[in-house]
């Protein structure tokens, strides 16, 4: 693996996509790490470390072996680790959760360009459909060159809300402390109560609704080194992200109870200007989030940039926008999401045992795909 050539332009876009692809509505509005980190004080801030290891182990497994294996079907990689059985009900499992989440992205357009621009919500829902059903029938490479763009832009931006609370987190520790004071008189959602579970559900919640992303973006790299780097750096440019994003949500606490968007209220402080521009960045992450998830799911049923492809896009993309508008966003990050972390779990053992059973060779068949 030392001698391959990494082509750097083709592994930061893989690693840009990864990061556009997790980057959504719910991590941008800040709502998301509110309930999963947040939400539990200092102690949230060790839940990410142990998250950030996780989602490091996972991406650089799954990257790895999409490259080695180079499944037909990027869902195929769950039979590879869970068996025919398990693997088929996780298929189609991800499969709803990824078209449920696609339909709450539009959703979530339609109600963010009504409350910044008053653009009706029907207007702004179909606009976000339209330009995500645009983007899917490109193909996976196009998909990944456009949103792999987008996904270091994310990054700056959270970075720079982020910096601020950061300076004034070690310049008064002591105020930065006195959060673990406050939060319990707060009327806060919690994803989970305990930092131990909240930092394990929370890379198996995102890895169950990208496994085919993940898997097509390792299998485009030009060899397994390019595809390692590629995930690993993107997964670890999300994590910062979400670091950052804690800090200030943490050192802004008592501002952003009740918002629904915690990150706006925070731009808003250190810069009006800051506050408008953010409003852009989180359509730029419905936009890039609906279009990975409309895409992994479209590509359970036809192959890539087919006649049959492009035929369900448009029908899924379609029902979408006149049917996702019924779903609330909010039940989704509370309920559906933790759901999927626990399930995510499942497929974290299955990854674990089989390795086990590869490296003392108690496994003897290969998959066949």
């Amino acid at each position: 693996m030392t001698t391959e050539s990494v082509n750097w332009k083709k592994t930061f876009l893989l690693a840009g996509s990864l990061c556009a692809c997790y980057m959504g509505a719910g991590f941008t509005s800040g709502q998301e790490v509110l309930q999963f980190f947040t939400s539990l004080g200092t102690m949230g801030l060790v839940s990410i470390a142990m998250s950030w290891i996780l989602f490091i182990y996972f991406t650089y497994v799954i990257y790895k072996v999409a490259k080695e294996q180079n499944f037909n079907d990027p869902y195929d990689i769950l039979e590879y680790y869970c068996g025919k059985i398990l693997g088929r009900i996780l298929v189609w499992y991800i499969v709803a959760l990824m078209y449920g989440v696609f339909m709450i992205m539009l959703t979530g357009s339609g109600a963010t360009i009504n409350q910044y621009y008053g653009v009706p919500i029907y207007a702004g829902v179909w606009a976000m459909g339209i330009l995500t059903l645009g983007t899917v029938v490109l193909g996976i490479d196009k998909l990944i060159n456009i949103i792999g763009l987008i996904g270091p832009v994310k990054v700056l931006f959270i970075v720079i809300v982020g910096v601020p609370a950061l300076l004034a987190m070690f310049s008064s520790p002591a105020a930065f402390l006195e959060v673990d004071k406050i939060i319990p008189t707060l009327e806060l959602k919690k994803a989970s109560s305990n930092w131990v579970t909240a930092g394990i559900i929370y890379p198996c919640l995102y890895v169950m609704t990208a496994i085919p992303f993940m898997v097509a973006c390792g299998a485009s790299a030009t060899n397994i080194k390019e595809s390692i780097i590629a995930g690993v750096t993107g997964i670890s440019g999300f994590m910062f992200s979400v670091f950052m994003l804690v800090v200030a949500e943490l050192m802004n606490i008592q501002a952003i109870v009740g918002k629904q968007v915690p990150t706006l209220v925070v731009a808003e402080k250190i810069s009006p200007i800051l506050g408008a521009t953010f409003s852009v960045l989180i359509i730029l992450c419905i936009y890039s989030t609906a279009t990975s998830y409309l895409w992994g799911t479209v590509r359970k049923f036809a192959e890539d940039r087919t006649k049959k492809f492009y035929i369900i896009s448009t029908v899924l993309a379609g029902i979408g926008m006149l049917f996702g508008q019924v779903i609330p966003f909010d039940v989704l990050v509370n309920t559906l999401y933790p759901i999927s972390g626990y399930v995510g779990i499942i497929f974290l053992v299955c990854m674990i045992v089989k390795q086990l059973k590869d490296k003392y060779g108690k496994t003897n068949a290969d998959f066949n795909g």
